[in-house]
């Protein structure tokens, strides 16, 4: 419903412009008045949507970002730079609208709207591209924090024991959260799959020398 809230802010931008430019042109004397009420609605859908932007889609401005300041704690691109300039591109680019009806409403040229139109139609493709990238970030670090993708793939089997370990993280409320580098739930995991995993080739190994073993004395 949250996200249903972004998209319908932009129905009433569309509907008190169209009533605006139609009262406009028949010299109604209300025109002001939904002049009014599209830079409101303006305002707000510009603001919600970004925040989304920012927030949500992005994962930017995470309380726990840490060294990455206004970013998240964990990011991919190995420059800080496009990220904060992804921030500012999407901020002037969302408010974009009000150089369109600043310089129509001043009426600076007959054919103002048509050029600003023709200039600001490849930005927004451009800031839809930019978007898609750090989008796609965001959700593929989520999916890595949640189990649901791995960075990295193990070429080493899972034992049983292992097998059993992971299940019991998986229960857990915050056990399969992967997004902080210096927990200490996470050394601690770690260092019992290693023990796990160093006790598992311990017990093989004492095994095989034992049948090996076995084997001599049978002979012998």
């Amino acid at each position: 419903l949250v996200n249903a809230g972004k998209y319908s802010t932009t129905f009433f931008v569309v509907t008190f412009a169209a009533l605006y430019n139609t009262h406009k042109e028949h010299n109604h004397s209300d025109a002001q008045v939904f002049f009014y009420l599209w830079i409101v609605f303006s305002v707000i859908s510009s603001f919600y949507t970004l925040i989304w932007d920012l927030k949500m889609d992005w994962g930017l401005f995470d309380k726990n970002a840490g060294e990455n300041t206004f970013l998240r704690e964990e990011i991919v691109y190995p420059q800080k730079a496009y990220y904060y300039c992804a921030i500012i591109e999407d901020v002037i680019l969302r408010f974009a609208w009000t150089v369109q009806i600043s310089l129509t409403s001043m009426n600076v040229f007959n054919s103002a709207s048509d050029v600003i139109s023709t200039v600001f139609a490849p930005l927004e493709v451009f800031r839809r591209f930019v978007w898609n990238f750090f989008r796609l970030e965001n959700e593929h670090l989520n999916n890595c924090g949640e189990f649901r993708a791995v960075r990295d793939i193990s070429v080493a089997p899972l034992n049983a024991d292992d097998l059993t370990l992971l299940e019991q993280m998986m229960d857990q409320e915050d056990g399969v959260k992967n997004r902080q580098k210096t927990k200490p739930w996470k050394r601690s995991q770690s260092i019992t799959l290693r023990r796990t995993y160093i006790s598992s080739q311990l017990k093989g190994r004492d095994t095989k020398v034992l049948i090996d073993d076995t084997d001599d004395e049978a002979f012998t």
